[in-house]
């Protein structure tokens, strides 16, 4: 990848990196599972990101295969801990979880070894109908992850409305649903972006842009998450929650 790609994953790997170990940390400190399955996620995110980012350097262009599928495989772990920190925090009383995440897991490993075993290394091929299985396989957990944050969301507006719950709490589910909704975007985008690719063997300016604002932006609510200034943060706390209509 080039351009704004480029530059989408190689900050994005030094954000997911800062913002896992400091989930890592403050769950060795709660003992929770939801926070240190998202810093782990989040590690994975870094690395995965940083050894894509590689062979577009000089140095490291001739490992361009071996680097790309090392981070395709590194990126692995994702959907499947995303799978469980959304259904242990939205679901918690809810056993199909671990099903959901078996199932992400068999998308993945038969997508990533069928094409292996035509020679598809670096996943790029869509005309491989094993692309389609990863493809699956890292896509709908974070459509998933969106959906039940955003519903979580509209729930807090109203507990906000009502003095029931804070704001800062119900800002940040928004903020996650359009995280997970931004790399849900840029998963689409992967779709014609590879295309492009597997006809010109090029990553071009148009896909590369596209899918490099998606990644930058979901960068963006990922700070205001996890390293929210202090102006946001008076801001959001500061702001008149809407008149409670009387029935």
């Amino acid at each position: 990848m080039e351009g704004h790609a480029y530059l989408g994953e190689l900050i994005g790997g030094i954000v997911y990196l800062i913002a896992g170990s400091r989930l890592l940390r403050l769950g060795q400190r709660t003992g929770e599972a939801p926070e240190r399955l998202l810093g782990a996620t989040f590690l994975f995110m870094g690395v995965s990101a940083e050894l894509y980012v590689l062979p577009s350097l000089p140095a490291f262009a001739s490992l361009w295969t071996p680097l790309t599928f090392a981070g395709r495989v590194t990126f692995l772990p994702v959907p499947v801990m995303l799978v469980l920190f959304t259904g242990r925090v939205f679901r918690p009383d809810e056993r199909r979880t671990d099903w959901l995440a078996w199932g992400t897991v068999a998308l993945l490993l038969g997508g990533v070894g069928g094409s292996v075993l035509v020679g598809d290394w670096e996943g790029y091929s869509v005309s491989n109908r094993w692309f389609w299985l990863e493809w699956l396989g890292f896509t709908w957990p974070f459509g998933w992850a969106g959906a039940e944050t955003l519903a979580q969301h509209v729930r807090a507006r109203r507990r906000v409305r009502l003095g029931l719950s804070e704001r800062m709490v119900c800002n940040r589910l928004l903020l996650w649903a359009l995280f997970a909704g931004l790399q849900l975007c840029s998963c689409l985008v992967l779709i014609p972006q590879y295309a492009q690719y597997q006809r010109d063997n090029l990553f071009t300016a148009t896909w590369d842009t596209v899918y490099g604002a998606f990644v930058i932006a979901s960068l963006v609510m990922i700070w205001l998450v996890f390293f929210p200034p202090v102006v946001y943060r008076r801001w959001i706390a500061g702001a008149d929650p809407a008149p409670v209509e009387e029935g």
